[in-house]
């Protein structure tokens, strides 16, 4: 593949972006994503495209929300709350006037591990990832299950917890979040909310503070056992661990522990699923796009 792309993976803090070409990713860096509007959000990746105007030739994009990526139409854009009912692809044609492809942050994630990462080779398989959510998507027979209202893979909206089902706080995307993690650690230590991190919380588990290693394994123990419901449901060969926090592996290994515990109680656990920690990292995200740009305008691989 001779085509250069620029890159976009759109988060809730972040927009990552990279040049993709011929196999490699060259230059890569971040910048805040706007919160507040289309237009800035625009003005954002306008920026970004002008350092590589003469070299780009088509555009890639990966995003929270749920998006039809043949037609482009977004019903809304997740945590970007100013994206509702528009074709995003229509969107980014106008301002970019280049060839464009689209599709859900979650579902370029678990693309991204069946092109290059853990789900090579694998027929059946689910990509958690762990962020400011709990974002995903699923492998079915070789291919990304999308499901009939483009929805698949939501996994931030599973309830866990039947009395208090209405209550958002019992969604998976907050009892398997990694911002909620590090506020109910800064809470228990009495500590400002935004002064704990990810890496602060593994530093004090490192450190052997009993507080934040029990409130950890329960954290564990929450992601441990919705995998055992989508092993239920979905029976995936292999789920993959993705998502800033998972790259500490003290996640995953915590995450089997507990998961062994679970099963160690139960004697209707037939049969048990198998997680690893994404070899791919933060480059998921873009990788995904990047094979959802290539299958989009069939090119080769």
């Amino acid at each position: 593949m001779k085509n250069k792309i620029l890159v976009f993976d759109i988060g809730g803090s972040f927009i990552k972006f990279s040049l993709y070409s011929q196999g490699e990713f060259m230059t890569k860096g971040k910048v805040a994503t706007p919160l507040d509007s289309l237009e800035n959000l625009l003005i954002a990746l306008k920026q970004i495209h002008s350092q590589f105007i003469d070299e780009c030739e088509g555009i890639a994009v990966s995003m929270p929300g749920i998006v039809d990526s043949v037609t482009g139409h977004m019903v809304h854009g997740g945590s970007l709350r100013y994206i509702n009912d528009i074709n995003m692809i229509e969107v980014f044609k106008k301002a970019f006037h280049l060839p464009v492809a689209i599709e859900n942050d979650g579902k370029c994630a678990a693309l991204g591990e069946v092109w290059r990462g853990s789900l090579q080779g694998i027929a059946d398989g689910v990509v958690l990832v762990v962020g400011t959510g709990m974002g995903g998507g699923i492998i079915s027979q070789g291919k990304l299950l999308k499901g009939h209202h483009l929805s698949a893979g939501e996994f931030t909206f599973i309830r866990t917890n039947n009395e208090h089902a209405d209550n958002v706080d019992y969604l998976l995307g907050m009892q398997g979040s990694s911002s909620v993690l590090a506020k109910t650690v800064a809470k228990a230590k009495g500590l400002p909310a935004d002064s704990i991190t990810g890496e602060k919380v593994f530093k004090l588990i490192e450190e052997g503070d009993h507080t934040v290693q029990k409130i950890f394994r329960k954290y564990c123990r929450n992601i441990a056992t919705q995998i055992i419901n989508l092993q239920t449901i979905l029976d995936p060969e292999k789920f993959v661990i993705g998502g800033g926090i998972s790259a500490n592996p003290l996640l995953v290994v915590t995450i089997k522990e507990e998961l062994e515990k679970l099963y160690l109680h139960s004697i209707l656990n037939f049969v048990r699923a198998d997680i690893e920690q994404s070899k791919l990292g933060n480059e998921a995200n873009l990788l995904g796009a990047i094979y959802n740009y290539m299958q989009s305008h069939h090119l080769e691989v």
